[in-house]
C-alpha cells in the first residue's frame, strides 16, 4: 500500500509518504516539519517540480474546537497550557502542507474538550455536513483529547457522509519539546486523502487519529493521562497505522456504529441524562429524586460493574423505582473492555437497557440521540424501547451480511447498521 502511487489507483494519494514529505521540505529527521528549523540551520527548500498541480489538490476542511492542539505554554500565565492558536495557525505548524491539499477552515468552538457541550458536538456534525455539501474531500476536527472520543462517537452516530472525518488532537502543547500536534495533523491529512477511506456504498466513517494510529470512533478510549500512546481500541484494535512510507490496515475502514436516522440534532442538547456510578456504599440520590418527581430527567445511565452489571444495594432499589416511574434506564459497565450480560430476554418490555460494550460516557450520548428519535418514528412510541433497539443494533458481531456485499444493512427498524459480523 505504497502512498507514492498515482492518485487514481486504489491506494493512491496525492500526499507523499512521511519520509518523502520530509525530504521535500529539506528537513533532516523531521526537525523542520515537527518543530521548525534549529538555530543556525538553513531554511528548508522545496523542489516545486515534485508538487501536484493546483487543480489536482484535494480539499480538506479543518473544523476547530480548541484543545491542547490549539494551545501553547507561552500563552499560559500560571504554568500548563493556554489556548492561543486558531485553525490556520495549527495547519501552519506543518510546513508546505497547503502545497499538497487545499485547506478551508471553520471554527465551532474554542474550549478545552471537557468544557464542550452536546450542543458543540451537534455543531461539529452540522459543520461536517456543510463541508460535504461544499464538495471537500475530507474533514479534520481539531480537538482536545480529554473528550475527543465522545465527540467522535456522537458524530459517528449521526453522520452519513461519503467523505471521512478525522478527529485529531495533541497530548503536548504546540510550543513544547517534541510537540505531537503537527505529526498528528499530517497523519489525519494522509488518511483523508487515501482512497480506502472514501466509501461509496456506506458511510465513510469517523475516526480518531493520533500517534500515527487510526481508531474507529466506536472503540477508541483514552487510557493514560499523559502518554502519547494513550489512545487504545481494546480487543477490536485500531483500523490501521501509518509508518513513514506505508499505510497498514488491520481491519476495514468505515463506521462501526449503528448509523441512526431521524434524530433531531437541535433537540439533543436539551436532553437531561445523568450518569449514576456504583461502588461500595454508593447511593443514588439522583435516581431517587428522579423517581420521586423531584428531578426532571429524560433518562438515566447506570455505570455498573463487570459482566453481570451489579450495583450497590442503594443503587439497585432506586433504579427499579425509576423504571416504575416511566424513566428509561440504561446500564453500562465500568470495566474498560468487554460486553455485558443482558440478563433478560430480548423481547422483555420495560426492563433496564444494557448498552452492550459501550462505556457510560458513550452510552449516554447514544441514549440522548435515541430519545430524540422516538417522536419521528410512529413504530417506536416508547423511549425505553427506542433505546433498547439502538443498543441491539449497536452490538458487535451481529449476524448480518459482510459490508462489502451490500450497500447497507437494514434490520427493519429506523437504523442502518454498517458493520459486519467479522469485524472482530
Amino acid at each position: 500500500m505504497d502512498e507514492n502511487t498515482d492518485s487514481s489507483s486504489k491506494t493512491g494519494s496525492l500526499i507523499p509518504n512521511r519520509r518523502e514529505f520530509l525530504k521535500l521540505t529539506g528537513a533532516v529527521g523531521g526537525g523542520a516539519l515537527l518543530g521548525g528549523t534549529g538555530v543556525g540551520e538553513p531554511e528548508p527548500t522545496l523542489d516545486r517540480s515534485l508538487l501536484p498541480d493546483a487543480s489536482e489538490r484535494p480539499e480538506v476542511r479543518v473544523i476547530a474546537t480548541g484543545g491542547t492542539i490549539a494551545s501553547t505554554e507561552e500563552a499560559a500565565e500560571d504554568g500548563g497550557y493556554a489556548r492561543s492558536e486558531g485553525a490556520e495557525q495549527i495547519v501552519g505548524a506543518v510546513p508546505i502542507l497547503e502545497e499538497f491539499v487545499d485547506i478551508s477552515y471553520e471554527s465551532v468552538a474554542n474550549k478545552g474538550s471537557s468544557s464542550l457541550l452536546v450542543e458543540d458536538y451537534a455543531n461539529v456534525a452540522k459543520a461536517a455536513m456543510r463541508a460535504e455539501v461544499d464538495g471537500v474531500d475530507g474533514v479534520i476536527v481539531t480537538h482536545g483529547t480529554d473528550a475527543i472520543e465522545e465527540d467522535a462517537f456522537f458524530n459517528d452516530l449521526v453522520l452519513d457522509l461519503d467523505i471521512p472525518v478525522a478527529f485529531v488532537g495533541a497530548m503536548r502543547a504546540g510550543d513544547s519539546v517534541s510537540a505531537d500536534g503537527p505529526r498528528n495533523l499530517l497523519s489525519a491529512v494522509r488518511m483523508c486523502t487515501r482512497s480506502e477511506f472514501h466509501l461509496s456504498d456506506e458511510p465513510s466513517g469517523v475516526y480518531v487519529v493520533l500517534n500515527e494510529q487510526i481508531h474507529a470512533a466506536r472503540d477508541v478510549t483514552k487510557t493514560h493521562t499523559t502518554k502519547l500512546e494513550t489512545f487504545d481500541s481494546g480487543p477490536a484494535g485500531p483500523i490501521g497505522a501509518f509508518t513513514d512510507n506505508e499505510l497498514m490496515l488491520y481491519r476495514e475502514p468505515g463506521s462501526y456504529t449503528a448509523n441512526l436516522s431521524n434524530y433531531d440534532l437541535d433537540a439533543a442538547p436539551e436532553m437531561v441524562v445523568p450518569i449514576v456510578a456504583t461502588g461500595a456504599g454508593a447511593e443514588a440520590y439522583v435516581t431517587e429524586q428522579a423517581a420521586a418527581g423531584e428531578y426532571d430527567v429524560d433518562a438515566i445511565v447506570i455505570q455498573a460493574t463487570g459482566w453481570w452489571g451489579g450495583t450497590a444495594p442503594d443503587v439497585s432499589g432506586p433504579t427499579g423505582d425509576a423504571l416504575d416511574a416511566g424513566i428509561p434506564v440504561a446500564r453500562s459497565t465500568r470495566v474498560h473492555w468487554g460486553p455485558m450480560n443482558p440478563g433478560y430476554d430480548d423481547d422483555r418490555v420495560g426492563d433496564i437497557v444494557v448498552m452492550e460494550d459501550l462505556p457510560s460516557w458513550k452510552a449516554r450520548l447514544q441514549v440522548i440521540l435515541a430519545l430524540t428519535m422516538t417522536e419521528n418514528h410512529p413504530g417506536y412510541d416508547d423511549d425505553l424501547e427506542m433505546i433498547r433497539e439502538t443498543a441491539r443494533e449497536s452490538k458487535y458481531a451481529l449476524d448480518v451480511a459482510p459490508r462489502r456485499q451490500s450497500s447497507r444493512v437494514s434490520l427493519g427498524g429506523p437504523f442502518r447498521l454498517v458493520r459486519h459480523s467479522s469485524a472482530r
